[in-house]
């Protein structure tokens, strides 16, 4: 009798425990990758053959601190474009949604390939809902699940360990928006602009501001810059606050409209900026900052009577000041964009 008591409570006791419910499994985070690495996952830019028309669109326009750039195309679409002419691996991407407080990353780049093209769904249409903000935190995108997300409402931005990331992160510090033009639009030969740039032209001015960029946000550049001596259009020296002005506004040029020049090194002032084919040539491998940053003075308001654009007689002043330091970063091979890891040797 006691063994069937024991018997009928053992029974008992592992019923109720296999009849507690177990809690929910939580759905996991998100963390989606994406590759954009070839012809079948994406498309190319500034092909060869490529028309005038896509060549210098709208939609060919980036900001210089997002050369691998995402935007909104509606509110399920993004398009993701690298506007540099290499490689880029193992970057996040970055949304920014208004009203909440911080980014969330959204999905991850194990490689795009230079100029690569694509559009995609936003992950959370397809996928799961949960991913985490910048700082560790959960959040959940169950909202825009179905609906997607206003254009209106969104930014976005990438961010990543390597050190060409982090090269190319650095020029956020400028304001730089960078559109390619056919200013020879009308075809007229005498002018010194070159007729109909083409696909190649592109490829290589996109390699050339980057490394200007990168060039102008160094630390030991505006150090060099502000300890050259440097004259006005008056020819007299300019003061340290003067030149402090000067620097601030290369780095604050909203616009560079990039084109080609014949007959003459470079063109520039305003918006414009265009410099001849050996600068595109030679900008991986020798100073150019004679005639690139000679046309970066005329922007911002500086004549050939200043040595912001031409030295003077002792050889002073902006170009020599950026050249010194453009050589050594060459030397180093501290550049972003170097012959080394540029996409297109038959370009070079």
């Amino acid at each position: 009798m006691k063994k069937l008591i024991f018997l009928l409570l053992t029974i008992s006791f592992f019923s109720c425990k296999k009849e507690r419910s177990t809690p929910p499994v939580p759905d996991p985070v998100t963390t989606v990758g994406y590759n954009f690495d070839n012809d079948s996952n994406s498309s190319l830019m500034f092909k060869d053959g490529e028309s005038m028309e896509l060549l210098t669109s709208e939609a060919r326009r980036y900001e210089i601190g997002k050369v691998l750039r995402v935007k909104a195309i509606n509110a399920t679409t993004i398009e993701v474009a690298n506007f540099a002419p290499v490689d880029i691996a193992d970057a996040t991407i970055l949304l920014t949604i208004q009203g909440q407080s911080k980014p969330v990353k959204l999905f991850k780049i194990g490689k795009i390939r230079a100029h690569a093209v694509q559009q995609i769904k936003y992950p959370f249409i397809e996928g799961g809902t949960k991913f985490l903000d910048v700082d560790g935190a959960e959040t959940d995108l169950a909202q825009y699940k179905t609906t997607g997300i206003p254009t209106d409402k969104v930014s976005f931005d990438f961010t990543g360990d390597s050190d060409l990331i982090k090269k190319l992160k650095s020029l956020s510090k400028l304001k730089w928006k960078i559109k390619y033009q056919d200013f020879d639009g009308n075809d007229d030969p005498n002018n010194n602009w070159k007729e109909n740039i083409d696909a190649k032209d592109v490829r290589r001015f996109s390699g050339l501001i980057i490394n200007l960029a990168y060039l102008f946000q160094a630390e030991q550049t505006q150090t060099a810059f502000l300890a050259e001596p440097i004259t006005g259009d008056n020819k007299v020296a300019l003061t340290l606050e003067q030149k402090q002005e000067a620097f601030k506004k290369i780095i604050d040029i909203p616009e560079f409209n990039c084109g080609v020049v014949v007959n003459v090194a470079g063109l520039g002032g305003g918006s414009t900026y265009g410099v001849d084919n050996y600068v595109l040539r030679d900008y991986l491998t020798l100073d150019i900052c004679f005639v690139a940053v000679h046309e970066i003075g005329h922007m911002v308001g500086y004549s050939h009577n200043s040595s912001m654009t031409y030295p003077t007689t002792n050889n002073r002043g902006a170009v020599v000041a950026t050249g010194n330091i453009y050589k050594d970063m060459i030397a180093k091979k501290e550049l972003p964009i170097t012959t080394g890891n540029y996409y297109l040797k038959a370009d070079l």
